[in-house]
């Protein structure tokens, strides 16, 4: 069996964050850990080591209160401790602190710098899907991971058309809202955990749930090779 992979993690959002880092090497999972900001980048890498499996990506998110302009110009001297760049993205909902404008301008920084340096981006997109693929069609990076994606059929066909990768987490394979992921073709098809923010069986993610996460998903889309063409997909987008 081809390892399983999981390219957006809250390492950090755990309290027993070392035992989970452990966990995750011991299974060889190979894991994205996102961060929020640069600062928690920073310690991160400064108290978890990484290993073959476990890797953390400098992260901007737009619902963090704390980020400043000083945040953005860290984010920038230290994007090249990592080819991963993550959680970053646009958030128009009512739960986002920055203004519109700030954040398109951070995430339009954001991806100038990561195009050119053709850096893999996992973006948190929120009421804000125009604005983000206007950004995207601007500088066309190769190697986007749309993460949990909420917004419309339409949108989701327009980042398609740009190459974009989705991530799929188990929560996002039920209820109303699923149907519209089966039109994502396999060959654009990523798993995420999304831990601790998901739950597996009724029970808070852990990486021992990330083999249960995969079985639901693949029951979802109807594909016993799903862990084969994830791990594809990933070679494949990494290639670019």
């Amino acid at each position: 069996m081809k390892n399983l992979i999981d390219t957006h993690f809250h390492l950090d959002h755990y309290r027993n964050y070392l035992e989970v880092a452990a966990k995750i090497t011991e299974l060889k999972q190979y894991t994205i850990c996102v961060t929020n900001s640069p600062g928690v980048f920073l310690s991160c890498q400064r108290m978890i080591p990484e290993t073959q499996y476990l890797k953390f990506a400098i992260g901007y998110h737009p619902q963090d209160r704390d980020l400043s302009n000083q945040d953005l110009y860290d984010f920038m001297r230290l994007i090249d401790r990592t080819d991963y760049i993550g959680e970053i993205g646009l958030d128009f909902s009512k739960s986002s602190y920055m203004s519109k404008s700030q954040q398109v301008r951070c995430f339009e920084t954001i991806v100038e710098r990561c195009t050119g340096d053709n850096k893999l981006m996992t973006l948190h997109i929120r009421n804000a899907e125009t604005e983000a693929i206007t950004i995207l069609r601007k500088y066309v990076p190769k190697k986007v991971i749309i993460h949990w994606f909420t917004g419309s059929e339409k949108h989701m066909a327009e980042l398609m058309d740009m190459g974009c990768y989705f991530s799929i987490n188990s929560n996002m394979v039920v209820g109303r809202n699923s149907k519209k992921y089966i039109l994502i073709p396999k060959e654009k098809v990523l798993i995420e955990s999304d831990g601790p923010y998901t739950k597996v069986a009724g029970k808070k993610y852990t990486p021992e749930s990330l083999l249960q996460s995969y079985n639901s998903i693949s029951q979802f889309y109807g594909n016993p090779n799903l862990i084969a063409n994830v791990f594809e997909n990933f070679k494949n987008i990494l290639s670019r």
